[in-house]
């Protein structure tokens, strides 16, 4: 679907658990796209919040669908695919899209080209005090959503910000369904194996507040479940699963060491919650190998 200047019509998957007071800022950003209102489609998915207002109001005109089982990938296939779009604009609640990214995002994926294409949008990661961040907040500056790094040595974007066709995104039977993290590696890596271009566009921009340490811990926390329900019961994946996320533990330590701006004794501290970020996964993993355990959503 395209308007008579060649622009497609976009559709964009907001998936939202417990997070009404930042689903209206995104929603306030897209609000004042510099993209055709009549080319945009938002498609705001509850994924079984209990924190709406019993009438809720947007800033733009959306479509809400309920969907209760828990996971954001279900919730996003269940807006995404048999949508009469043409190319799919997935954002977080918790993200503030620049008003240029939409016109970004569409420009970098390149529809008319010889390849089908996946785009991943920068991400800036913003402190609650921009001038004293916390060292949770700063350790998630120095290794959370960097998008050019996670493009070009991990082979994935992640759903905060990220683009593609919507037949691409159907031929490929979208996300898997049955993780709670992972599902936009475990897309992406299909969508490349099958021949599509994965690129990195730093002029599609979304804002991300950076994460308080029980955020960070929760994450990790959440992104070893994915794995492990990714892996299924077979023990050597889910030992390979363990191994995978305790792996970071050197790489992320270097990263913060080579922050020149930083001081000793502040570097000395990140590490020290790099090393404390692992002890959680570690355990983690240990509580989903017991029976009847639920990975965190």
């Amino acid at each position: 679907m395209r308007s008579p200047d060649s622009l497609p019509v976009v559709g964009v998957v907001i998936p939202v658990y417990n997070d009404w007071p930042r689903l209206q800022q995104c929603l306030a950003a897209l609000a004042v796209q510099r993209y055709p209102r009549a080319l945009m489609r938002v498609r705001v998915v509850n994924n079984g919040s209990s924190d709406w207002p019993a009438q809720p109001r947007f800033p733009l005109p959306v479509e809400v669908i309920d969907h209760a089982p828990p996971g954001s990938y279900g919730a996003r296939n269940r807006a995404a695919l048999d949508w009469s779009v043409a190319v799919l604009a997935f954002t977080d609640a918790d993200c503030r899209p620049d008003p240029d990214w939409l016109r970004a995002g569409v420009r970098a994926l390149q529809l008319d080209g010889p390849r089908a294409r996946l785009v991943a949008g920068r991400i800036v990661l913003e402190a609650a005090r921009p001038d004293c961040p916390t060292p949770a907040e700063q350790l998630d500056q120095i290794l959370g959503f960097d998008q050019a790094r996670t493009v070009r040595r991990a082979g994935f974007g992640v759903t905060a910000n990220l683009f593609v066709a919507q037949a691409c995104f159907a031929r490929l039977d979208g996300f898997h369904s049955g993780t709670r993290s992972g599902g936009d590696r475990d897309f992406c890596q299909r969508a490349v194996a099958a021949g599509v271009a994965l690129s990195f566009s730093p002029e599609a921009l979304v804002h991300h507040p950076a994460r308080d340490w029980q955020e960070l811990v929760h994450k990790q926390r959440r992104i070893v479940g994915g794995r492990l329900a990714l892996a299924g019961a077979s023990l050597p994946q889910r030992a390979a699963v363990l191994l995978l996320s305790m792996r970071p533990i050197v790489s992320e330590c270097l990263r913060v060491l080579r922050r020149r701006r930083l001081s000793w004794p502040r570097r000395l501290l990140l590490c020290a919650l790099v090393l404390r970020l692992r002890a959680a996964v570690l355990l983690e993993w240990l509580r989903l190998q017991r029976p009847g355990r639920d990975p965190l959503r």
